[in-house]
């Protein structure tokens, strides 16, 4: 459950500047599940990942993001995937683990837009119904009561803009946008190599001390395969887009 965090050494407006190009004419819909915005070319990510759903579509506008780019550099590791992500106002994350992201992979993340009401909580749970006391989505209304039905298996955490934030993400948590602003965070996730173990030994936390998992690397078929799969991940936004219609219209 904890949070750890690391001075970046790029400085915020920089990255609000580069964050702003980046979105301005970006359609969320267009992104992984209606609120992402993959910034590398496919062949700057590891082939494990570089054409899945997550990171489609690769936009390659990273190198008209200079300091995003300085970020990414300054990353002496392969990335699995480098994304602006979107909260809408009023919103969150249903609960939820990021163990999808692959063996020996974990996340960081660089909130660059963010309300101080919007906050992060972790937890110690391996799965999403061991929550008690609340539905999928937590809301700054619940929080009381799903604090009281999970007392002393949460922590409740702000993420400050500007800095590098690392947790387990292998453990259950949300994050949650009261509003009234939409925030922005950069998300990335990253092979650990000996020079990630060593700046950021508190990855130890998720990875442990052995030796580290290899994340596979696929041949060129296989990543032909990937690609050519990739094509149908518009279709599965669309698909994403007319559930969540379909649901506001059955709630309202």
């Amino acid at each position: 459950m904890k949070l750890h965090r690391y001075d970046v050494h790029v400085p915020l407006d920089g990255l609000r500047e580069d964050a702003r190009r980046a979105v301005e004419r970006w359609d969320w819909n267009r992104g992984a599940f209606g609120h992402a915005l993959s910034l590398p070319s496919s062949r700057d990510l590891h082939p494990y990942a570089r054409h899945r759903y997550h990171n489609y579509p690769c936009t390659g506008i990273l190198d008209r993001c200079p300091h995003l780019r300085a970020v990414f550099d300054a990353l002496l590791c392969e990335k699995v995937s480098f994304r602006l992500l979107r909260r809408e106002p009023a919103s969150a994350y249903a609960w939820h683990t990021d163990r999808w992201k692959g063996p020996g992979v974990v996340r960081f993340q660089i909130p660059i837009v963010s309300d101080s009401d919007a906050f992060l909580v972790t937890t110690d749970y391996d799965h999403e119904d061991r929550v008690r006391g609340v539905g999928r989505v937590l809301t700054a209304d619940t929080y009381e009561t799903f604090a009281a039905a999970n007392a002393g298996h949460f922590a409740r955490h702000y993420l400050e803009p500007g800095l590098l934030h690392y947790f387990d993400t292998t453990r259950v948590h949300t994050l949650v946008n009261p509003g009234p602003g939409e925030r922005l965070t950069l998300s990335f996730d990253l092979v650990a190599n000996a020079w990630l173990r060593e700046r950021f030994p508190a990855v130890a936390e998720e990875l442990g001390q052995g030796p580290p998992a290899v994340l596979p690397r696929p041949g060129l078929l296989a990543q032909g395969s990937a690609w050519a799969l990739a094509q149908l991940h518009p279709a599965r936004t669309r698909v994403r887009q007319w559930m969540r219609q379909r649901h506001a219209r059955l709630a309202s």
